[in-house]
This record gives structure tokens, C-alpha cells and sequence, in this order.
């Protein structure tokens, strides 16, 4: 079989891997301390106003996964953590009508020797505060460490409500016992009842070898996983020469596609038959700082130590120090630590970068009306640092629409990485 063609290696190599991702526009970096708690509560009343509100999304996040937090590893004090979230959507809840449905939820962050009981516990402490959609078409994600669960803790979490699984991967090259593990995890989400199974693909795996690297990859997708990342978090690889860095992704890419897995965007790939790629076909689909879903546009709730959210044209984080937050949730208040309200240029920028994510296209007429602007004026400089691009026939521009090309999505990184540099303008 002959290798299927990639379109010119330049920019893919240089921006296809979505490190940080368009998802909760804009970088938080430029979120202000002066933007707080009482703007979050004019943002809630605000979208309840609207003629038609959004539903919601929810960001569940724990930090018992990562050392970003001097978060407690023991049973006590991670139940301590998981009642302190549980008062904050008390907080939260009651600023949102309640016919704003929640139709997207994430949980992440838990821990390998946390408690197996304790997802059931928080899901059950949010869905006192908020109306858990039951639809089919929600998007109810967990997010489990390597090892976790059991078969039957597995069908325990689908009979909560969660649909949607992202399971860690041992390493790419790996054989023997931790593959069949692996494998047999894949097996039990399936026979659970689990409507999509997510893993993420490191191919930054510098001490693998080429071949070990080729076989491990085909081991993964031989198990068809509904939706595959791509993702590059080994800082050693990043000292290496860029078309060393590329080759891996380049290997995984090509690989991905002639095992007929879709090119979502962003280093994401996921099965045809998957609603992400019947939504990219057909809509509606919607990224936010979860990713993709196969929804309408929502507004993004983030509980927890440092989560992110977006309400209206406002953005959010709270305290990213487990003390701080805990402190200002035993007080009662929001823990909201920065903000920002985005201006006109942010809202006309994150209007093009949404509809480059979600159609592949910007009618530039609509764009006109909305925000009074003439497209190729307004953004000559970002027009002019896409001409390789362009070139390479993976975006195309006429009097009508910024469309992306027949492999576009391989490049959206590239592509939506200039209509995201903010600031710039007064």
C-alpha cells in the first residue's frame, strides 16, 4: 500500500500538534485580578437574559493527577476536596437559571489511589445543584488514570450517566503485559456501555526506536478507539532538529488516516461513525476549553482548583493554589481568581477561529454585518503570514469565504494560530 500523501511538511510540522489549544480564548495570561466574583455574577444574569440562553457546560476538575497543586494523595482529605467542590456548585448553581440544562460535563484529575466510589459521590452532590441533562446526545466525559477501575466499577460509572471515556495509554512501544492490560481495559468501556473511548497518543518517545514505535501504534489501533489525540509532552524531543520532531507525528498521522480515522482538527482523529465526525459533517459542533462536542454553542462552567470558564463573552479562572480556593470556598464566595471581558477585536477573533474549528469556513459577508469589517483589510498581516499556507492549497480565500482546503484540518494550528494573537490593535 502506497503511503497517503501529506500535504507540504512545513507547516505541519510546525503547528499541527495543538499543545494549547483555541479553547478557552483568550490565554489566560492576559486575564486581569480586577475582573472577579462580582463580574461572574453580572455575566450569569446577563446570559440568563438572553432571548434563548445557552445550555451549560461543566468542568469538573480535580488535581489528584498532577503535581501543579500541593493537592493530598490520601482517602480524607481527597473526600475534603470533593466536598469543598460540592459547596462551590452550591455557590455557583442558583446564578443560572434552571432550565439551562447541563449537556457537556468533564471529570478529570482523579488520582490512581483515590477511592473508586468517589465520581458517584461528586456526580451525585453536582446533580443537586444542576439539571444533568439524560439526552443521548449529552457529552458526559470521565477521565480515568492508568490502572483505575475495574469491569465493574466501569459499568458502575455508565449506570451514573457518564457516556464518554479518555483512558490513559501506557507507552506507544509497549508489549506484553501492560498492552493486554490495556487492551482488556478497552474491552470491559466497551461491553460497559461507554459510547465513545478517547485515548491520547505520545508520540514524543525518543527512546524508542522507529520500528517499536511503528508496531506499538498499530497495537493501539487495532483496538479502534472511537477518538485518538495526538499529543507531544516530552521536553527532551523538543532539543532536536524540527524534522526529527516531525517525523513521529507525521508517522502516527499518516498512519491514523490509513487506518480511516477523520482528521478533526487540532491533532484530534476520530472513527466516521463517531458523532464528532457526524457533527463536523453535519453540525452542530462546538469547541470549548473541553474540546470538540457534537453540540451547540455552551456556556463553560469550571469548578474546581484553577478550571477556566467562559460565560458570554467573559472569561474566568479560579485560584490555582489548592489553599486559595479552598479558603475562599469555606467563605462562601466564588473562587474566581482573574478575568477578562473580551472587546471587539477578541469577539470578532474568536468568531473566525470558532468558525474555522466548527464549519472549515467564514462567510466574510456575515462577518461584515456582524462586526463592520472588510476581512482582507481588517486582517492583511495574519492574511499575508498564511500565504505558505495558502500556497499549499490548505486554506483558500475568494470574495466570499476563508475556507480550509481539502487537508486544512491537518493545519488548523497553523491556520487559527495568527486570527489568535490579541493585542495587537487598539
Amino acid at each position: 500500500m502506497s503511503p497517503i500523501p501529506l500535504p507540504s511538511r512545513a507547516p505541519l510540522q510546525q503547528y499541527s500538534g495543538a499543545e494549547t489549544p483555541f479553547d478557552g480564548f483568550p490565554d489566560p495570561a492576559r486575564f486581569s485580578p480586577e475582573f472577579g466574583e462580582a463580574h461572574f455574577r453580572a455575566a450569569a444574569r446577563q446570559t440568563n437574559d438572553d432571548p434563548a440562553p445557552r445550555l451549560l457546560s461543566l468542568h469538573l476538575r480535580l488535581p489528584f493527577d498532577t503535581a501543579e497543586t500541593a493537592a493530598p494523595a490520601d482517602p480524607g482529605r481527597s473526600r475534603a476536596y470533593v466536598h469543598r467542590l460540592a459547596r462551590e456548585c452550591a455557590i455557583v448553581a442558583p446564578l443560572f437559571d434552571r432550565d439551562r440544562d447541563v449537556v457537556q460535563l468533564q471529570l478529570d484529575g482523579l488520582g490512581g489511589e483515590l477511592p473508586d466510589d468517589l465520581p458517584g459521590e461528586l456526580l451525585h452532590a453536582v446533580s443537586r445543584y444542576f439539571f444533568l441533562s439524560r439526552s443521548d446526545a449529552r457529552e458526559f466525559l470521565i477521565a480515568l488514570p492508568d490502572g483505575a477501575q475495574d469491569s465493574q466499577s466501569l459499568a458502575g460509572l455508565v449506570d451514573l450517566g457518564f457516556n464518554r471515556l479518555r483512558l490513559s495509554t501506557p507507552p506507544i512501544a509497549a508489549d506484553g503485559e501492560p498492552a493486554a492490560r490495556f487492551a482488556r481495559r478497552v474491552g470491559d468501556a466497551r461491553e460497559a456501555g461507554f459510547r465513545s473511548i478517547a485515548v491520547e497518543l505520545r508520540y514524543a518517545c525518543p527512546s524508542i526506536g522507529d520500528t517499536d514505535f511503528d508496531a506499538g501504534l498499530h497495537r493501539l489501533l487495532a483496538l479502534r478507539p472511537d477518538r485518538i489525540a495526538l499529543r507531544d509532552e516530552d521536553a527532551s524531543l523538543h532539543d532536536r532538529p524540527p524534522g526529527e520532531r516531525g517525523l513521529r507525528h507525521a508517522i502516527a498521522t499518516r498512519a491514523l488516516l490509513a487506518a480511516d480515522y477523520e482528521a478533526l482538527g487540532l491533532d484530534q482523529f476520530v472513527l466516521p461513525q463517531d458523532d464528532l465526525a457526524r457533527a463536523l459533517r453535519d453540525g452542530p459542533l462546538h469547541c470549548n476549553g473541553l474540546g470538540f462536542a457534537a453540540q451547540a454553542p455552551t456556556d463553560l462552567i469550571g469548578l474546581g482548583v484553577g478550571a477556566r470558564s467562559r460565560i458570554g463573552d467573559t472569561c474566568f479562572q479560579s485560584y490555582a493554589e489548592l489553599a486559595a480556593w479552598e479558603s475562599s470556598v469555606d467563605m462562601g464566595d466564588l473562587p474566581v481568581w482573574r478575568g477578562l471581558r473580551l472587546d471587539d477585536d477578541q469577539r470578532l477573533r474568536s468568531d473566525v477561529v470558532q468558525a474555522l474549528l466548527c464549519t472549515g469556513r467564514v462567510d466574510l459577508d456575515a462577518l461584515r454585518v456582524q462586526h463592520g469589517i472588510v476581512f482582507a483589510e481588517y486582517f492583511r498581516d495574519e492574511l499575508a503570514a498564511l500565504q505558505p499556507l495558502r500556497d499549499a492549497d490548505l486554506l483558500r480565500l475568494d470574495a466570499q469565504q476563508l475556507q480550509l482546503g481539502p487537508q486544512g484540518r491537518l493545519a488548523l494550528q497553523a491556520i487559527c494560530a495568527p486570527f489568535g494573537a490579541t493585542g495587537r490593535r487598539s
